[in-house]
């Protein structure tokens, strides 16, 4: 009897925590909805050669922005930084193949070559010619490498806090994965938040419970997310110097570089390489900030941006 007792005890603790999970799930995608509305911005997918892509729109009679996120995060990061760009542009965040809402193929290669060119499949899906194009991390190389691969098609190349050029001064981030330490695998609670340790130095507020959410989807999709690591890692522009000041000799559009001061992943003395190698650039670095500015100075960084590409129009 004793033993059914606990028994019992223990199915209806399961019940109640997965009551709470699905619970912080219905609270976490109201908040997302809450989020997109106020930024005017609405989620729509679309069929890329058999595959369901998601992104996010905002309708505008002006030119195109298309925004990328970075390596394990979604086209959900530019939520609020899309609230302050002038109302006149037409935005598009992109969740990239693997990433957000979109299929995980252990089967494909997700290197930033792979990248992107699902994401030029995906704004030639959605019928894009010309337009600007901006990327976060992972994302800002893809955006290199396609901005590269297509100038015709870019007008200007935005870059947050980029991955895809080696600084003179490691980052953390280097430094721990030179001792064999990856902060991106996240197994555990604590492991989640040692990587937002890493990703921002001033986290904006976020209500309860969105930690809690994207903690269980790390960790749910951390297998998944090492296989895109190490298809990251294959990629010669990963390590590989020359090629890196290959790829940004080939970007003959007007480029932004925008970077925190504080970024742990990426370190900030990467600035010095653009300046190097692309002498017309145009560059930004906000104080106490980490590797996520429109997220962690959304406002600041849009101002910046929409500075930067009201300079440079669509000829």
């Amino acid at each position: 009897m004793k033993k059914q007792i606990v028994l019992l005890i223990q199915i209806l603790l399961l019940v109640f925590l997965a009551g709470c999970a699905s619970m912080q799930d219905s609270i976490y995608r109201f908040g997302i909805d809450r989020e997109r509305s106020k930024s005017d911005l609405v989620l729509k997918t679309i069929d890329v050669e058999g595959e369901t892509v998601a992104y996010l729109e905002r309708e505008g009679k002006g030119e195109t922005v298309v925004l990328l996120h970075g390596f394990t995060a979604d086209k959900n990061n530019w939520l609020r930084f899309v609230r302050y760009l002038p109302e006149t542009y037409h935005v598009l965040a992109i969740d990239m193949p693997g990433h957000g809402d979109n299929v995980q193929d252990v089967t494909k290669s997700y290197d930033p070559v792979s990248l992107s060119r699902g994401v030029g499949k995906t704004v030639s899906a959605i019928g894009m010619k010309r337009f600007h194009i901006a990327g976060n991390s992972l994302g800002g190389l893809v955006s290199k490498i396609y901005a590269s691969e297509h100038p015709e098609k870019v007008i200007t190349l935005g870059l947050f806090d980029s991955a895809g050029v080696t600084s003179p001064t490691p980052s953390e981030f280097r430094i721990a994965l030179e001792k064999g330490e990856n902060p991106f695998v996240v197994k555990t609670r604590d492991d989640y938040d040692r990587l937002g340790e890493y990703a921002f130095h001033d986290e904006p507020f976020l209500p309860w419970p969105v930690h809690s959410v994207m903690a269980r989807k790390y960790i749910s999709r951390n297998d998944f997310n090492q296989k895109m690591f190490a298809d990251l890692k294959s990629s010669i522009v990963f390590s590989d110097e020359s090629a890196q000041r290959e790829l940004l000799a080939g970007l003959k559009m007007p480029v932004f570089v925008i970077w925190g001061d504080k970024d742990r992943l990426l370190h900030v003395s990467s600035v010095e390489i653009y300046k190097k190698e692309l002498p017309m650039v145009e560059t930004v670095i906000l104080e106490n900030c980490g590797h996520l500015p429109m997220l962690e100075q959304p406002e600041e960084s849009a101002m910046h941006y929409a500075e930067f590409i009201g300079k440079h129009p669509e000829p």
